[in-house]
């Protein structure tokens, strides 16, 4: 089994809705967009706000506020739509963060301060689109959606510089705020950290990269008024986005109901091609996850879904994942997943139990797993299993230091799993088994970064990441491949290189 596979979500999404509880002044509850009537509004707005003016989309010009953010809301243009800076990124508007009315031709001006104008290449703009919105290409919008500008993490060098929000920035924002390093970085943060905005420049480098090359569009298309440029390609893949924003929306509000304690929610709605069919007919599907706070509940979902995103086709993919305290050493983990390849499948339930104890600094985690074919689409995966028949296990070790962190992951399998012979059916073992014997049991093993492993192992994975230096650099080690070694520069660009001993270094071929 292939545990990266099992717990990936889709890097290129089409959408995201994202409820988080990241301070500064959010809750959790997620406020849909109010209906408005643009027509009533539309002088006063226009009033207020500039038209971006330029005939090519990429620049605006005049005598606007010398502080400003100005650009389009673009489906088809879109007027009547609340545009806002997040300036703490915790994904709410709050009460400081400066917001405008789009117009016409969905043009909007976000007059700031000095410094709020400093802080916009560090956070997303968001933009809601609610019910009575216009859409001057397809009229009223009947389903509220939600835009995303992703922060360029670059200083303004061009004031003049439209900053157009699509839904093809949106496809790239939902890209980055998978990012565990994204999530959450407020501006404050990221003026006085320079390492971490490196990190996310780079981050957001591959990610733009990515996004180009899975749509097959370029850079320029990817932040232009589309319409402006007369770019059809560019348009008609918007507006299939938009579908699934709505869709996505709907079900992120459905699920706040449903789990109001949740810490955060996803949900993405994207075509791809069914893994199980020879046909290249790309089909709807959706993936949602949910949170509890401080990690207590997690659940997560991929589905098919029918061409109206209405209905469930079938469940391709379930997890449920349970955490609690292990004596006071530790924490607990449980976590049912089933897998289905397509509708006829009656699919597999694979079942994992986990322990994580920390000890003079270093975190130990040792996880067993085991599965079964189910017998019909209605069995249900039942936790009560006998993890002494356990196929798998994943031990892991973490340690070193703040500015140089080093990590090794060792998966054994069947005959491999000799010592450690108790720790299975972990649950309630916290009174029985010594986290000590855990950490013994890596004592002379090397898994150190430059030592050679004496475990038996199926695989494993060894890494050192090293801030102490004027650059992060990560060096890496794996069960079949040659060594790497990363180098990150203040830009946000990196080079590789690669060894065969971790001594003399060249280039990765």
């Amino acid at each position: 089994m292939n545990n990266k596979q099992l717990s990936s979500l889709s890097l290129l999404a089409l959408c995201i809705g994202t409820l988080s509880a990241c301070g500064g002044g959010s809750d959790n509850s997620l406020n849909q967009p109010d209906s408005v009537n643009v027509a009533a509004n539309k002088n006063s707005n226009t009033q207020n706000n500039s038209d971006t003016g330029s005939s090519n989309g990429d620049q605006v010009t005049g005598d606007e506020n010398k502080y400003s953010q100005r650009g389009r809301v673009i489906d088809g243009y879109v007027s009547g739509a609340k545009v806002w800076l997040d300036l703490n990124n915790n994904g709410s508007h709050d009460a400081d963060e400066p917001s405008a009315r789009s117009t016409d031709q969905g043009s909007y001006l976000l007059e700031l301060t000095a410094a709020q104008r400093q802080c916009s290449v560090y956070v997303p703009t968001y933009v809601d689109v609610p019910v009575g919105a216009i859409d001057e290409d397809l009229g009223e919008v009947t389903k509220a959606y939600q835009l995303v500008l992703p922060p360029s993490l670059e200083a303004i060098e061009d004031d003049r510089i439209a900053a157009h929000v699509t839904p093809l920035t949106t496809v790239l924002w939902q890209s980055l705020s998978e990012s565990e390093t994204f999530k959450g970085k407020s501006c404050a943060q990221l003026q006085q950290e320079p390492r971490l905005l490196s990190e996310l420049l780079n981050i957001l480098r591959q990610t733009t990269n990515e996004v180009i090359a899975h749509y097959n569009i370029s850079e320029q298309q990817l932040f232009s008024d589309y319409i402006a440029n007369e770019d059809e390609q560019a348009k008609q893949l918007a507006e299939r986005i938009v579908l699934g924003l709505q869709a996505s929306l709907k079900k992120r509000l459905e699920l706040a109901e449903q789990y109001p304690d949740a810490d955060e929610i996803r949900v993405i709605h994207y075509p791809k091609t069914p893994r199980s069919e020879h046909s290249s007919e790309q089909l709807w599907y959706r993936d949602i996850v949910v949170f509890g706070k401080g990690d207590s509940t997690f659940f997560s979902e991929t589905a098919q879904m029918d061409s109206e995103l209405e209905n469930v086709v079938f469940v391709e993919y379930l997890r449920n994942t349970v955490y609690q305290p292990w004596g006071s050493a530790g924490q607990y983990k449980q976590q049912i997943d089933l897998i289905r390849e397509n509708a006829e499948d009656t699919g597999r339930c694979v079942f994992e139990e986990g322990v994580s104890v920390s000890l003079q600094g270093i975190e130990y985690k040792l996880s067993n797993s085991l599965d079964h074919k189910r017998d019909n689409e209605v069995q249900r995966c039942d936790w009560q299993q006998d993890f002494s028949a356990r196929t798998e296990r994943l031990l892991s070790i973490s340690y070193g230091t703040e500015l140089v962190e080093k990590h090794t992951q060792i998966e054994q399998r069947n005959e491999m799993l000799d010592g450690l012979t108790d720790w299975h059916s972990l649950v309630n073992k916290h009174t029985v088994l010594a986290p000590q014997e855990l950490a013994d049991y890596f004592v002379a093993s090397g898994y150190e970064l430059e030592k050679t492993l004496t475990l038996p192992a199926f695989s494993w994975y060894k890494r050192v990441t090293d801030d102490s230096g004027e650059h992060r650099v990560m060096t890496e080690r794996f069960a079949d491949k040659d060594w790497l070694r990363t180098t990150y520069q203040s830009d946000g660009t990196y080079t590789k290189q690669c060894s065969e001993d971790g001594i003399t270094w060249g280039s990765c071929q």
